[in-house]
């Protein structure tokens, strides 16, 4: 794949990963702008996460119309005027509604990268640039936060959305120079999306414990990043959004383990043990939120988003490396049950912190975890 075109991915995904994760610190100032609980300030990012369940309907359909380098102009244009939208929007339900609005965009934007990546790249260095673009998207979620943050804290929320709709507005150009107008095959098969084939895949042992396993992993992590702001204004209220941004620097470590997490599975001996080490991990970290300290909290991110990516990277993986037909429908059906935990994390767990406190929160969210490891060690240690 040239160069030019990679920057235009690279540059795509940062900025539309940004966008998803930005509000996620800035959620006890929203709530507070507004005048509403945690619990239902937190629809701003449970309402995105919906329409990203829906990734392998909207690849499927509208790409057969659609070149990749088409729909992210379209897809684009209308997320920035959507997100100038939001920081105009003085009544919270719509906000909420065009927080559901971009879900939608953000899924066509980002299979569009992946479908050209596809396209454009020699079969030998597909893994190579899918691996570069998995860190990158990692990049834009930390920037999203802590860039995001700082400019909230200084300038006000509104501010923030509104910078962010002017940078996703230079993807128009940069997309339009710098890639080309190539179009995926159209599928043929009228049967593809079926019942029956979806089945054949959930009755896979393997396959369903992975998918549970990935559900219970992103419920909790969108459980602790979408609270984890409150907790820490309940710890000290002088807290800035910068300093709670900050606390997401943890979020980094993604990167690294998109890279060496094969080398980690050959340390260890195989997927299952790596998962199970990954799940391990998660889980400990967790438990340390539990205590009140912010550089305790800061520093405990490292390793709880270790645990995570490590799972993340391994889990996808290892479902593509046993698959031997559908991988489209196997890899649209984990995204699925990836982001139906983010929805459910991202809103449910803080009901249970309102009314029940942190610690219970945190047990709550532990049982998900112990759910995941167990599924995990019920698969076989041989792909």
């Amino acid at each position: 794949m040239p160069i030019k075109d990679f920057i235009a991915i690279i540059y795509t995904t940062i900025l539309t990963i940004s966008a998803l994760h930005m509000p996620q610190p800035l959620l006890p100032l929203l709530g507070h702008s507004f005048n509403v609980e945690m619990d239902t300030i937190s629809l701003i990012m449970s309402a995105t996460f919906i329409p990203l369940t829906f990734i392998p309907v909207i690849s499927g359909i509208l790409l057969n119309f659609l070149s990749p380098k088409k729909m992210i102009l379209i897809a684009a244009l209308i997320h920035s005027l959507t997100v100038f939208l939001i920081s105009m929007a003085v009544n919270l339900y719509l906000v909420i509604f065009l927080r559901f609005v971009e879900g939608f965009l953000i899924s066509a934007i980002l299979t569009s990268n992946t479908s050209y990546i596809a396209l454009k790249s020699v079969k030998e260095r597909i893994q190579f640039f899918m691996s570069y673009y998995i860190a990158f998207t990692t990049i834009g979620g930390l920037l999203g936060r802590v860039i995001g943050s700082i400019i909230a804290n200084y300038f006000g929320w509104r501010t923030c959305f509104q910078i962010m709709s002017v940078s996703l507005l230079l993807v128009l150009p940069i997309v339009y120079y710098f890639m080309e107008d190539v179009k995926l095959s159209k599928i043929k098969q009228t049967g593809y999306f079926s019942f029956k084939n979806f089945k054949l895949i959930f009755m896979n042992k393997t396959n369903f414990y992975i998918y549970i396993a990935i559900f219970c992993l992103f419920f909790v992590f969108s459980g602790i990043t979408n609270f984890l702001p409150f907790r820490i204004k309940s710890i000290d209220r002088e807290s800035s959004e910068m300093i709670i941004g900050f606390i997401y620097s943890g979020y980094i470590t993604g990167i690294f383990m998109s890279f060496i997490a094969t080398k980690i599975i050959k340390w260890i001996g195989n997927e299952r043990k790596t998962m199970l080490l990954g799940f391990a991990t998660y889980g400990f970290f967790l438990l340390i939120f539990s205590l009140p300290n912010l550089l305790l909290i800061f520093i405990t991110m490292f390793g709880f988003c270790s645990g995570m990516f490590l799972v993340h990277s391994v889990a996808s993986g290892y479902l593509n490396k046993i698959a031997t037909t559908q991988k489209s429908l196997i890899n649209g059906a984990y995204i699925a049950f990836y982001y139906s935990g983010g929805v459910l994390g991202s809103y449910l767990p803080g009901i249970v912190y309102k009314n029940f406190g942190w610690i219970s929160f945190i047990i709550g969210l532990f049982i998900f975890v112990f759910v995941g490891f167990f599924v995990i060690s019920k698969l076989s240690d041989h792909a």
